[in-house]
């Protein structure tokens, strides 16, 4: 029987029907699995299943000599060392377009609950502090129906993001790697979508020309009182230039993902009030978690089959273009 790893822990109904197919080994702890253990569960196995904590690096592979396949629960596959896998012969799967709408939703919701202040007088009210009825002045915010929004990256889910900002009338400015046109959208460049818009929301996928596009200089440039969305990737943001913006009380910022996950209980963005803080979770619904595993799962079985990935990031594996 074939053997497979799984670096996260899964419920039991997920997993109880691979158990009849391989031999499994499953990493059950609340943190994340460290890279000697993987390295040596893997000395033997064919397969990995995947998530963004497991880093998978080229002494990871170069120690695992039967791994086939590696399948990731994510669309990003910037944990994983693509190039490696491929000069090993390794095929990597991820799971595209199935959580576009979830996360273009969580965007928006990050948008609205910045510019009304949702998440601040939900702390207000809790402390106590609501002594009086309705005053004309109180957390006053503004609306996103005025605002204008940038968009960095134009993929699935920024069109996604896009087409919801049309339905609320906003301005729309926007910065892709290549030439796009989209209706009600005015392509700009980079730097002209940080100067210009009220919000700025990142799409981007993470490689090394787009680390810290959200850079020092970039930040600085957006008018006083705007605020910064990131669903995408920590590392897409320069955080220690935003904290400091955050910390001037010149921006706000909507954050799911950060460049240290889990957030170390300590980190400074967490004494904020400007900053809405989410545990990474923009795929975090129920049907778009079961797709993501679904097609997570197609893909481990055909690489542990030696056939073609479904849904393959490194297609080069097969002698395949990109």
């Amino acid at each position: 029987m074939s053997k497979c790893v799984i670096s996260l822990d899964l419920p039991e109904d997920i997993v109880v029907p691979l158990r009849d197919q391989y031999e499994l080994l499953m990493w059950s702890g609340r943190d994340a699995m460290p890279e000697a253990t993987l390295q040596n569960w893997l000395s033997d196995a064919e397969g990995l299943l995947c998530a963004l904590s497991s880093p998978i690096t080229e002494s990871v592979m170069h120690a695992a000599k039967q791994l086939r396949v590696i399948s990731t629960i994510s669309v990003g596959v910037d944990h994983i060392d693509l190039n490696a896998a491929t000069r090993a012969g390794i095929s990597v799967g991820h799971t595209p377009g199935v959580l576009v709408d979830s996360t273009a939703d969580l965007a928006l919701g990050l948008m609205i609950a910045l510019t009304r202040r949702i998440p601040e007088a939900d702390r207000w009210m809790r402390s106590g502090q609501w002594s009086q009825g309705w005053q004309s002045d109180l957390l006053l915010g503004t609306d996103l129906s005025d605002s204008t929004v940038g968009v960095v990256g134009l993929g699935p889910i920024g069109e996604a993001t896009v087409r919801r900002l049309r339905a609320f009338g906003c301005r729309i400015l926007a910065w892709n790697r290549s030439l796009k046109e989209i209706e009600g959208v005015e392509i700009v460049p980079l730097d002209e979508v940080f100067a210009r818009s009220d919000i700025v929301t990142l799409h981007t996928a993470l490689t090394a020309e787009t680390t810290h596009i959200a850079s020092r200089s970039r930040l600085a440039s957006m008018p006083t009182g705007a605020a910064l969305i990131n669903t995408g990737r920590g590392l897409l943001v320069d955080e220690r230039a935003l904290l400091e913006e955050l910390a001037a009380g010149r921006l706000k910022a909507g954050l799911d993902v950060f460049e240290v996950e889990p957030l170390p209980s300590d980190h400074p963005f967490l004494s904020l009030n400007n900053v809405v803080l989410l545990p990474h979770v923009g795929s975090a619904t129920a049907s778009t978690r079961l797709a993501m595993v679904t097609r997570a799962l197609e893909n481990l079985h055909a690489g542990m089959s030696g056939e073609r990935l479904p849904f393959c990031a490194n297609p080069q594996v097969y002698g395949l273009s990109a």
